[in-house]
Formats: structure tokens, sequence, C-alpha cells
């Protein structure tokens, strides 16, 4: 009987144990569906915000999608952003622009109506269109393009309809711009935040594979962009005046509302991770001036800002050399970058991959950088710590810069 009688209980426990189960289950399931459902309807699709300063990197697209974009012409996209928003893109107006692919790849040739798209301009030039983003080439019934016509916002969908809409525009001066396309074909748009007018009509446009651009659309040689752009965006869904106005002032990654609540998340993601650190060494490396890469408040850019960002307590108070992250500096870490093949190579290399001292390459320089900060085989970084390396850290430092040197001069 005592058995039968624990028997029971262990099936009673059992039975408890997944009703909690079942619960927890249900509840994940829920939250998920709660964080993963986007809102209104609305989602990012792409955003540009051209923080490369490389001419030969890719446009990179910040939504998460990939789609990544290649700069032709004389496209400049280490040039003048828009107020708080870092560097632009530099366009021409005659064969400057970034090649997003092809429609039915990249998901912009399917949009046909409910989409929404934005930008920072600043045009030099009403003469002719200034089309933002777009398909190439014209077929009727077959893609999209926006941008400007005169001083009025447009949108077309190719041998459909001209959307159009005086707005204040001026040559020469930064404005935020969007229209939004709903799902009865009425194009709503918005000059600064504000909400200017809308345009109706019956029919929607037609989906497309042609390549997409920013900088250009329809016709290549007659309706590029000239000017300045910068954190161009394209949506699914209509967004709402108030995510356009939060888009707008706190960033396209924050359009739900929000924002970065450090003033060092670059990349505004919501942390501090190594695209921070990416695009600070980027600004050190080519000289940037823009005092939001201050780090230090000491109204310069350097690698003293690079420095202060990585150690300090309230960034992210970890060590130089720490590639991987997770608060230590350790073999690990030199395993990482050294098996990238980057060292002493004349090549762009990552924080990951090896660039501690913000010249975006990987060689005896970062070494010294990291070895000197004292943190080798120290587990995590203390609230203070002494800066002067340890004689065991110059010894470790001493002997991996000569087992380079050995390594170098065998393969020769």
């Amino acid at each position: 009987m005592p058995y039968r009688k624990g028997r029971v209980n262990e099936m009673k426990h059992l039975a408890v144990g997944q009703s909690i189960l079942h619960y927890i289950s249900v509840t994940t399931i829920v939250l998920l569906s709660l964080v993963v459902s986007p809102v209104n309807g609305v989602e990012l699709l792409g955003y540009w915000a051209f923080e490369e300063t490389d001419f030969g990197a890719d446009a990179v697209d910040s939504s998460g999608n990939d789609i990544n974009g290649t700069y032709e012409g004389e496209a400049n996209p280490d040039a003048e952003g828009a107020p708080g928003f870092g560097s632009g893109l530099e366009l021409d107006g005659f064969d400057s622009s970034v090649w997003l692919g092809p429609g039915d790849e990249n998901g912009l040739g399917d949009l046909t109506s409910d989409f929404s798209v934005m930008a920072w301009i600043k045009p030099d030039q009403f003469g002719s269109k200034n089309r933002v983003l777009g398909s190439v080439p014209w077929e009727a019934n077959s893609g999209w393009g926006w941008g400007t016509v005169r001083d009025e916002l447009e949108i077309t969908t190719w041998g459909v309809k001209d959307y159009d809409q005086p707005v204040p525009l001026e040559l020469e001066e930064w404005a935020h711009v969007a229209i939004v396309l709903d799902e009865d074909f009425e194009a709503f748009f918005y000059h600064n935040g504000e909400e200017v007018g809308s345009v109706a009509h019956p029919s929607e446009g037609g989906p497309t594979i042609n390549d997409f651009y920013i900088g250009v659309a329809c016709c290549p040689g007659q309706e590029n962009f000239s000017g300045f752009l910068d954190e161009v965006a394209v949506f699914e869904g209509t967004l709402t005046a108030e995510q356009v106005n939060n888009a707008m002032t706190l960033g396209v990654l924050n359009y739900e509302g929000g924002g970065p609540t450090n003033p060092f998340d670059f990349d505004g993601d919501g942390s501090l991770g190594e695209g921070d650190i990416n695009i600070l060494s980027a600004a050190i490396a080519t000289g940037s001036a823009d005092l939001k890469y201050d780090v230090n408040s000491d109204n310069l850019v350097s690698v003293a800002d690079l420095n202060d960002f990585v150690t300090n307590p309230s960034n992210l108070n970890t060590w130089i050399g720490d590639s991987n992250l997770d608060n230590e500096f350790n073999s690990s870490d030199l395993v990482a970058v050294f098996t990238t093949g980057k060292y002493e190579v004349a090549a762009d290399a990552t924080w990951g991959e090896g660039d501690w001292n913000a010249d975006q390459r990987f060689n005896s320089g970062d070494l010294v950088a990291a070895f000197t900060d004292g943190g080798y085989e120290q587990g995590a970084r203390a609230a203070a710590v002494a800066v002067v390396p340890e004689p065991s850290s110059l010894g470790l430092l001493l002997s991996a810069l000569a087992m380079v040197a050995l390594s170098t001069r065998r393969r020769r």
C-alpha cells in the first residue's frame, strides 16, 4: 500500500508538472506572438543609413532583411548627413546610384499598394525629377518610383498614376519626407513629420522583377537624384502619422516609439555592441569631426573615444582585445582574430577581426593596444583597473610578436 500511495503522489506531481509546462508553453507562445507581430501590420522592409564611409563597401540594409546595395558611379557614402544622423549619401544627378537588385528577389517589386517610403533629402536642383528610390526601367503597370518633381513630392506607379503633392521644399536644405500608399490606392504625403495632403486613385500599380535603385528610377539619365540623401527606408504596410514622426525624430528603427537610451548606440539596435564599435572606429579612421562620436567628451574624435567606449563601466566595461565581447580578453580572442587571416594584410578589419585601435587594419599596433590595456587572462574587467600593464602581459605581448615575426620569416 505505501508503494501505491507513493505512486499516486508521483502521478499527481507529474500531472501538476505537465499543467505548469503547458501553461508556460502557452504563455511563451502568446508572448512571442506579441513580440513578432508587426504593429498595425507595418514591417520594415529596407533601411539604408549610409554610414559606410567607404565607396567599396556595401550600402548596408539595417532592417535585417539583407537588401544590401552596391554604390555605383560617383556615389559618395561619406558625405554630409541629415542633422543628428551621421554621414549621408551624395549623388551627382547623372550616373551615381545604389543598386539594390531585382524586385522579385528583394521584395520591393512585390509592393503595389499598402506600403510606405521615407527619407531625409537635400536636393540641389528642381529642374528635373529627383528620384529617391524605384525600379528601372519604366514598364507600363510594372514597378514604381518616388522622389520629387519640381518642388513637389511624387510617387508613381509606372503607367498607372503620378501622385503629386505640393510641399514647401527648399533647395540645399534638409527635409524629412514620407509617402504612405494605402490599400485603397490613396497616397498620403508628409513633410517634416506633418501630413500635408493626399491624392486618391481607383487602381493599383503592378509588380515587377526589374532592378531597384536608390538615386534613380524609371529612366536613367533623366530621373536621377541630385543632392544628398539619408535614412532611406521602405515599409510594408501603411505608417501612421505618429510612426512617421517617430522615425523622423528617433530614427527609422524606432518608428514604433522609444528609441535608444544610450547616446553611443550608434546603430540604433537598443544595445551597445560590435556594430557600434565598428561605426565608431570607421568615424575615427576617416577623421570625422562629428562630436556624436566624442565618447570621452574631450571635443575630439580619436582612438581615445574607442578606448573609453570599450573600457568605461558606463559603456561596455571590457578589455581592449575582447574580440568576441564576452567581457574577457583571453586566448580565444587571439585565436578568433588570427583565424580571419587579416593580420598584416592590406584589408579592412572590424573589431571582431582584430582592429582594436581604430585604423581598420589588424596588425602589431592592435596587439600593442590590447596588451597595454593589461587585461589578458585577467577575467572580467572590474569597475576600475590599473592602466599600466602587468609584467606578465608585456612578456606575453613580446612573445606573441616574436612568434609572429618568426612565422613571417619562415613563410618567406
